[in-house]
């Protein structure tokens, strides 16, 4: 298979810089919740430093310590961290503009907050700060004192429980590839309601709550509380956006759901576990892979704003993230060309946060992809 040793060029004029923050809260289950967080920005200059590291060999290693991993991969190549960012570690904050959109990227459960990089890199290079966290329990990373986070036994157990439950099983066996409308709403009502959904759910919960409190934070660095090259350079006038991988997709629902001050949401690859019944009350985009219609369609059947639906065939799950790049093993692929995998991705997150962050005339509806079918748009406005 073709590898590379190097992430491609940013789609965007900035030059990209990278930084990193450490924040610690207790959450509302009481937990003490220690995080990390990449955060990509538009700069002027890469000041003559060389790229940022892709990913901490440390943070790497971890990966074989995962049981649900190891359990996968059995002795074989997952990805390979041995390539050239197109990110440098603390610039300066360009200064073309007074102030900066802000998005937030959430990796797949069992991932690192690095695996966005690609996208991460692309939309701050047009101008958006992006925040991408690590979170405990359901991924893994190095924070910038040192201490390193794996994933939690009981999470890894939570995913493993779920793929052996004969009820998901059952229901998995009976997914349509093509499902109707009607057909994916009610296989999705029928997976929601399994018992084991509830365990797997508390994990994105908190995940969400991660954001929302990472959120706080930028707002008070753009007040000036703290000494920041964000002080009263991000624009929040619209509101935020948010979009997740996998798992993460979960979290990007819930946010929007719960904090008013994100303003659309997409999902990659995503389901709508812990979302039944719940209207997100803001304009969402899923991007993904037959036959996950049936796990999904239950946002849009609830949802009050625009919900777009767009089927991708010939994709593996990890197509969505810097995998398409760093993978050394053919299973964990799809059959698209990398290169065309990342513009498509890139492409509709481009166009919509354009269209519902900045209120461009950008549209999701334009593009045209080969084999990318919107199934639906809906809006129960």
């Amino acid at each position: 298979m073709k590898t590379y040793d190097a992430f491609p060029e940013p789609i965007g004029s900035y030059t990209v810089g990278r930084t990193q923050m450490d924040f610690e809260y207790t959450a509302s289950d009481h937990s003490k919740r220690e995080l990390t967080a990449f955060v990509y920005y538009p700069s002027d200059s890469n000041e003559g430093k060389s790229t940022s590291t892709y990913m901490f060999p440390e943070v790497y290693d971890m990966l074989n310590e995962q049981p649900l991993i190891s359990a996968y991969l059995e002795g074989k190549g997952f990805f390979s961290i041995d390539i050239k960012t197109q990110c440098y570690d603390d610039l300066a904050l360009s200064g073309k503009e007074k102030r900066y959109p802000v998005l937030f990227y959430v990796c797949g459960g069992g991932g690192s907050p690095e695996w966005g990089t690609v996208l991460c890199t692309d939309m701050a290079s047009i101008g958006y700060v992006v925040v991408s966290i690590g979170h405990p329990n359901s991924t893994m990373y190095k924070r910038k004192d040192g201490r390193l986070f794996n994933v939690s036994e009981d999470f890894s157990d939570a995913i493993m429980a779920l793929s052996e439950d004969p009820g998901m099983q059952a229901l998995a066996g009976k997914m349509e590839m093509r499902p109707d409308d009607e057909t994916a709403a009610q296989m999705c009502r029928n997976v929601l309601t399994l018992p084991i959904i509830a365990r797997v759910t508390e994990y994105s919960e908190l995940q969400a709550e991660d954001v929302r409190t990472v959120a706080d934070y930028l707002y008070k660095l753009d007040a000036g509380e703290q000494n920041s090259i964000f002080e009263g350079r991000l624009l929040f006038d619209i509101g935020l956006g948010i979009i997740g991988h996998s798992y993460g997709g979960l979290t990007t629902a819930m946010v929007c759901r719960d904090d008013d001050r994100f303003a659309c949401g997409i999902g990659l690859d995503s389901g709508a576990f812990g979302l039944l019944g719940s209207d997100l009350k803001t304009p969402f985009l899923l991007l993904f892979r037959e036959p996950n219609y049936n796990m999904n369609a239950i946002i849009g059947a609830n949802n009050s704003m625009e919900t777009y639906y767009f089927s991708v065939d010939r994709v593996a799950h990890l197509d969505y993230c810097d995998i398409v790049f760093t993978s050394v093993n053919e299973e964990l692929r799809g059959e698209r060309d990398a290169m065309e995998m990342r513009n498509l991705v890139t492409d509709y997150t481009k166009n919509f946060f354009d269209h519902y962050i900045l209120q461009k005339a950008a549209s999701v509806e334009s593009l045209a992809y080969d084999g990318v079918d919107l199934i639906k748009k809906t809006s129960n406005k």
